[in-house]
Formats: structure tokens, C-alpha cells, sequence
């Protein structure tokens, strides 16, 4: 059984491969990428399907170069396709899926029930497998309070802007202002209910100043990660979803100045510049943990 991290999980990349290019599937453990998501869904053509469930039967009954966790994007149940997916890859190297065009809490009911089934069938403890709900529609959108509560499987939310504005009949807009409100809701969500707010790709592939720029909205509305189109991104997308070493240091003055107020009976205080406050204290006490869960995550991804 493959071992499986037990603290905060860390994606701030997934990255992204077709689960019917045999050429990738290898490739995808010889990057940077904190996650790994092989698609039998909209990047697999319907003559492919077949072969590449097969083709990632075949992978993942093998041992895995290292501990990152993997998933695969199954096909939504109304395409009657859901069950044959997971019959062909749920196996112990899998860590879960991502479930595409979630739309109701009853859309991750019917599938933890379908993932319970697989779970005895395969001797594997219940809740082995994590879920990812893709929310890609303005009725997934409107459904989030109740989606983020459906299954304890759930790890994390992640957003699909191209399906969502495809389905909106919206546009990307001038700094990304047509997907503004419904990114941030996923990331609200996501935070309301302690998992992973996942942001959609950078489809403009190779442009990376805009890159840059879609990472900066993100983390300001609290995303801690994003799916990956091409292991080219990966140096920008950990570097800017990392607290650098300023942000860092600047937490550690942040916490001792608390301390030192706390002692003078004070709850808020100005020094240097610097705004100390039981918000921003709480701030950075999350930057320091997240920049040590980082840490911790990556040298188990490396362990054998």
C-alpha cells in the first residue's frame, strides 16, 4: 500500500497529463510538480478512453518513482463512463480523484457511495481515497456552501474558469475581471470549510508575466496552489506560492512584537511600520506554518 502523508497537504502544483500519452505518464514524476492529475476526461479524445483507462491501469499497478500524491480526473456520472473509470485505476498507488462539472452535493454523495464500494471490493480502508471537486458552472458556483460539506473525502475545491465561462457565456475580461466573483467564492469555500482552494490553469501557455499576474490575484484571494498545464511554469508557480524569505521574517517580527505587547498588556501596536494586531498575528502564524508544512511535504515526497 503506498505511503500516504498524513499532515497538511501541499499542492501548489498539479500538475496536469493525459492519461493516454504513455510518454508523459513517467515524464510527470520527473518534474518539480507537488501533485500529479492524469485526465481520462476532456483531454482524452472518446476513441482514446478505452485505452487510456487500460494504459492507466498498466501505470499505476506498478511502483511509483516517489510519495506525491496522484489522481485521476474521471468522466461526471451522467456520462455513464464514471464506474468503468474507476474500476481501472482506483488501486492503492492512486491517492483519489478529481471529480469534474461538480454541480450539487449530490453529484460527491453518489460518488463517495461509488468510491465506498470500490474501497471494500480493493480491502482498502474506507475514505482511502481523497476527492477534488472541479467546480466549473455557475450552478457549482451557486451550489458551494453545500458542495464543500457533501463527503469527508474532500481534500480541496478547485476552479475551472474555462468551462465556467464557456457555460456563462462570460469573458476572461480586462484582468481577469469576468471570472473575479466565482473565483474568489471557491477560495471562500474552501477556506470556510478547511481545505485546499485550488485556482484554474493560465491557459495562455508560454506567457509568463501574465502568469505572474494570475498567480498575484490568486494568492490575494487565498488560493494555495494551481493546476498546471506545462512543467515550464512550475519554477514561477512554487516560487510565488512559497512565502519568500522577506515574508517570512517579517512574520517572525510580527510574532515577537505580539509577544512583546501581550506582556505590556497591549493588543495593538505600530513599530517600525509595522501594524501588529490579533488579525495580523493570526496571519502570520499562518505564513510561518505554511511555510514550514512546505518543508515537511517535500522532504516526504522525497523519502523512500
Amino acid at each position: 500500500m503506498k505511503k500516504k502523508y498524513d499532515g497538511k497537504l501541499i499542492h501548489r502544483s498539479l500538475l496536469f497529463t493525459a492519461g493516454h500519452n504513455r510518454k508523459y505518464l513517467d515524464k510527470s514524476f520527473q518534474t518539480a510538480a507537488d501533485a500529479i492529475v492524469y485526465d481520462l476526461e476532456d483531454a482524452v479524445p472518446e476513441k482514446w478512453k478505452k485505452d487510456a483507462r487500460e494504459i492507466l491501469r498498466e501505470y499505476l499497478s506498478n511502483p511509483l518513482p516517489d510519495n506525491r500524491p496522484v489522481y485521476v480526473r474521471i468522466n461526471p456520472l451522467e456520462t455513464g463512463l464514471t464506474m468503468m473509470d474507476i474500476d481501472a485505476t482506483a488501486c492503492p498507488n492512486l491517492n483519489g480523484f478529481v471529480y469534474p462539472m461538480t454541480n450539487t452535493r449530490e453529484d460527491l454523495i453518489a460518488f463517495d457511495a461509488q468510491l465506498s464500494l470500490k474501497e471494500k471490493q480493493l480491502g482498502l480502508p474506507a475514505y482511502y481515497f481523497d476527492v477534488i471537486a472541479l467546480i466549473e458552472t455557475p450552478r457549482g458556483i451557486l451550489n458551494l456552501r453545500e458542495i464543500a460539506t457533501a463527503s469527508r473525502r474532500l481534500v480541496g475545491l478547485l476552479f475551472g474558469s474555462e468551462d465556467f465561462l464557456a457555460e456563462q457565456e462570460g469573458r476572461h475580461g480586462k484582468e481577469a475581471r469576468g471570472m473575479e466573483t466565482p473565483r474568489h467564492m471557491v477560495a471562500i469555500a474552501a477556506k470556510a470549510n478547511n481545505i485546499m482552494a485550488i485556482d484554474s490553469p493560465y491557459v495562455q501557455v508560454g506567457d509568463f508575466e501574465g502568469l505572474k499576474s494570475h498567480i498575484e490575484q490568486a494568492r490575494d484571494m487565498g488560493y494555495e496552489g494551481m493546476l498546471v498545464m506545462s512543467p515550464r511554469e512550475l519554477e514561477i508557480i512554487h516560487s510565488r506560492y512559497t512565502p519568500d524569505e522577506a515574508e517570512v521574517t517579517k512574520a517572525a517580527e510580527i510574532i515577537r512584537l505580539a509577544d512583546e505587547a501581550a506582556k505590556n498588556d497591549r493588543g495593538i501596536i505600530i513599530h517600525d511600520g509595522i501594524f501588529v494586531s490579533p488579525p495580523t498575528l493570526k496571519a502570520a502564524r499562518k505564513l510561518f506554518e505554511r511555510s514550514n508544512n512546505i518543508n515537511t511535504y517535500l522532504d516526504f515526497v522525497k523519502s523512500k
